[in-house]
């Protein structure tokens, strides 16, 4: 070893053993278990060569150098792979790829996107001819969505297909046809094509749809449920005027439309029973396929569609993020009603009321929202949360969406929408004079053109001088200010009292506009409320499950509170509750989703903190989960 990797060798390892071993994560597969050690110098060899390559892309002082360094060597990275030589490989191609894309601004993203490229590479090492090329163009196709508003649908597509194929032009095909429509989708749209895409291996449980069949079945589906234009669905319809049953259909009642995602859980009903009474197991060909299955649906609309077509409400619990649940079919409309017919609004911001809640997320911020519902109330003042990072800001503004889906909200904000945005997001791509003021502008356009949209601006403080130019002042704060004042638009900004006292207070004209809503730092027992009313939602981010009894999870929960307390963070890292414990606890899943498994354990919620570096090392090292 050189002294670049020898340094790294002494810093990695946890006692003085030269030649301790490292266990690496475990996979259950149906075919085996796959179980790989690393040596410490084997890693060590690997992360200075990955330090290397970071060094002679150049730039080392751009952010997006900075964030691959900082969130992509280290050791867990390398031992997912499972192979050093690709994961050098993967590094390369993003130092590649580095400055033609947008980074995200959260680290949750990059977790999730590297998660996405090591399930993706598993699935495509379980075939014969592995092909690293073919699976770093896909990584590269991830990287380029993930700042997309339809990275989630996107990856959830790659993912679900290819375990559909086995052919790999086949693959390909079906997967540039849903991302062809998807990049140009709505959020709505984006809802109904994952329905498609997890529908899709439904049909695999029948033996006489093989892959070429199965590509067509896809593309078709998409084509006439995934366009914006859904007036020959009118048409298709038509198949079962036999009765009147089509009747009960639910319909959008302001533009009366058909309600797609209602419609086309009913269309899959009708398809499962046209192929489980299909007596002849074999097509010749796609067109034959469509005949018969228009035929079928024509012959058996007056016996099967009442109860198919009754049913299309009740289905619904199959929910527009694409997860069965029991979910009350009014918050279902909510959520479809709350999409937003704005292009320049869903592409740069993010509908917060149309994200299905499978929790609350802001257990014990009654008082705080109901503070948030006054003063959005009333006229010509805007809601500033005011609190230290992780205390929960922006989960206060989520509470707020998630009544709004349910409809427990006083009658003046009732069909309100809550958009996100970021400035970053908002001066992307503007470099000539004139640009950003005009996007402003439009902005300001749009929340007119939209009354019942609210902004959230979460790290407010940056409008403040964004966009000014040495020749002129009139930044972002200054463009909006008439707007605000006129109580044209509504605004919910979100900071850190350092940031409020630096950057707002001085602007008195600005801070007039606002009102001021303190959000402290929840005490432990709200903090494990928050934890244990977490689970949910991180369950099903992460397809794992907390299998373990409400006694032992709460002391897990509280261990978790106990070891993020201050005292046990670097100085220069402080974080405050409820952020570091709900980190833990998420890592803690996503290591079990990594590794294959569908049940929380011990071995987890260790690695979730041995890999902490929010923790002292002391702490880190120390740690084991003692039930």
């Amino acid at each position: 070893m050189d002294s670049t990797t020898s340094t790294i060798t002494e810093a990695y390892s946890m006692d003085s053993a030269a030649n301790t071993s490292i266990e690496s994560y475990t996979m259950d597969s149906a075919a085996s278990t796959i179980t790989e050690t690393y040596s410490i110098d084997s890693i060590a060899d690997t992360l200075a060569k990955a330090y290397s390559i970071i060094e002679e892309g150049g730039q080392p002082l751009a952010s997006e150098t900075t964030c691959i360094q900082y969130i992509f060597l280290s050791p867990s990275h390398i031992e997912a792979f499972h192979n050093n030589e690709l994961y050098l490989e993967y590094i390369q191609n993003l130092v590649k790829e580095r400055f033609n894309v947008s980074f995200p601004e959260e680290k949750s993203a990059f977790d999730q996107y590297f998660s996405d490229c090591i399930q993706l590479k598993e699935q495509l090492e379980s075939h014969e001819n592995f092909d690293k090329t073919v699976w770093l163009s896909y990584t590269t196709s991830l990287l380029e969505s993930l700042k997309t508003p339809y990275y989630s649908v996107y990856s959830f597509t790659l993912l679900t297909l290819e375990s559909c194929f086995t052919d790999p032009q086949l693959f390909d095909k079906v997967q540039k046809s849903f991302y062809s429509v998807l990049i140009k989708s709505s959020e709505k749209k984006q809802s109904i094509i994952r329905k498609i895409i997890e529908h899709a291996p439904v049909y695999k449980k029948y033996s006489y749809i093989k892959e070429n069949l199965l590509s067509d079945i896809l593309i078709n589906t998409l084509a006439l449920f995934g366009d914006e234009k859904e007036y020959w669905l009118a048409s298709f319809i038509n198949l079962f005027e036999n009765n009147n049953a089509v009747h009960s259909l639910p319909k959008n009642t302001s533009n009366k439309e058909w309600n797609t995602p209602s419609l086309l859980m009913t269309f899959f009903e009708w398809e499962e029973l046209f192929l489980k009474n299909r007596a002849s197991k074999d097509f010749s060909s796609f067109s034959e396929y469509l005949s018969s299955r228009t035929l079928y649906f024509y012959k058996h609309a007056g016996t099967t569609s009442d109860n198919l077509l009754k049913n299309a409400t009740s289905n619904a619990s199959v929910t527009s993020a694409g997860t069965s649940a029991s979910i009350d079919s009014a918050i279902l409309s909510n959520i479809e009603n709350a999409y937003v017919d704005s292009e320049f609004l869903n592409t740069f911001a993010y509908n917060m009321t149309t994200r299905l809640y499978h929790a609350n997320p802001a257990i014990g911020r009654d008082q705080e929202i109901s503070d948030l519902e006054l003063i959005l109330i009333s006229p010509k003042k805007s809601p500033l949360l005011i609190g230290e990072a992780g205390v929960g800001k922006t989960s206060v503004v989520e509470g707020l969406a998630y009544r709004l889906q349910r409809g427990t909200v006083p009658d003046l904000l009732k069909n309100k929408k809550i958009f996100k945005l970021t400035t970053t997001s908002l001066l992307s791509g503007t470099k000539y004079v004139g640009e950003m003021e005009d996007r402003i502008k439009k902005l300001a356009g749009e929340l007119e053109a939209h009354p019942d949209v609210i902004l959230f601006i979460d790290e407010i403080h940056t409008i403040v001088g964004a966009g000014s130019t040495e020749s002129s002042n009139n930044d972002i704060s200054n463009m909006l200010k008439p707007y605000i004042d006129r109580g044209d638009i509504k605004i919910i900004g979100a900071t850190t009292r350092e940031e409020y006292t630096r950057f707002l207070l001085p602007d008195k004209a600005l801070t007039r506009r606002f009102y001021p809503i303190s959000i402290e730092e929840p005490d432990e027992e709200l903090t494990l409320s928050i934890l244990s009313g977490s689970i949910p939602s991180i369950e099903y981010e992460t397809k794992v499950k907390n299998t373990f009894s409400a006694n032992t999870t709460e002391r897990i929960l509280r261990t978790l509170i106990s070891i993020s307390m201050p005292e046990n963070q670097p100085d220069d890292q402080p974080a405050k509750r409820p952020e570091l414990p709900l980190t833990l606890l998420e890592m803690a899943f996503s290591y079990a989703a990594l590794s294959g498994k569908t049940a929380l354990s011990c071995e987890y919620i260790e690695q979730a903190v041995h890999h902490s570096n929010r923790l002292r090392k002391e702490i880190r090292t120390n740690f084991t989960c003692a039930l």
